[in-house]
């Protein structure tokens, strides 16, 4: 069984991962972290020194090799599975599961820092903008799960664990 977190920058989708893996004791693979570990630089580097389209082949290859590992949770970028190729081979391979919070929880989250640390958040009406394109693609995840505003980490994964089980017991 792989699991495959989606969802905007801010969704909570390395913090769920983590503890969801914890609780259920399967690996983590966040596909960021991994990037930058081949990369030797911040996300927001390789963006500034190769561009958008050699980030995106670089974890286009992470997730493949995280599809190796079963099972797993896997916590995509924000963009990953707005690919169809990578959607197409998440869903194949696991369960696509969208964090959903709303979107002024995400700019919360992100805050002053994303327009420093993330390299596609210019100004609010260009992740605005970014967002709304986005959501046609998260809604094609096999579990929506909507994030309320103060929601703890905690709660979250332990609600898409029983998901999931409840899923996979039924099928």
């Amino acid at each position: 069984m792989r699991i495959f977190l989606t969802g905007f920058m801010g969704a909570g989708k390395t913090s769920v991962g983590r503890r969801l893996a914890a609780t259920l004791g399967w690996p983590f693979v966040d596909l960021d972290e991994e990037i930058e570990k081949i990369a030797g630089e911040s996300v927001r580097e390789i963006f500034d020194h190769v561009g958008e389209g050699r980030f995106r082949e670089l974890e286009g290859g992470v997730l493949a090799e995280a599809m190796r590992q079963d099972p797993v949770v896997v916590a995509t970028g924000g963009g990953t599975l707005t690919f169809p190729r990578n959607l197409a081979a998440a869903r194949a391979a696991g369960l696509v599961v969208w964090l959903n919070p709303e979107f002024a929880t995400l700019t919360r989250r992100v805050g002053g820092r994303g327009k420093e640390d993330r390299p596609l958040f210019r100004d609010e009406a260009t992740v605005l903008a970014l967002y709304r394109e986005r959501l046609l693609a998260y809604a094609l995840a096999d579990l929506k799960v909507d994030v309320a505003p103060g929601e703890s980490v905690e709660e979250v994964a332990a609600r898409i664990g029983f998901l999931v089980a409840e899923r996979t017991c039924s099928t």
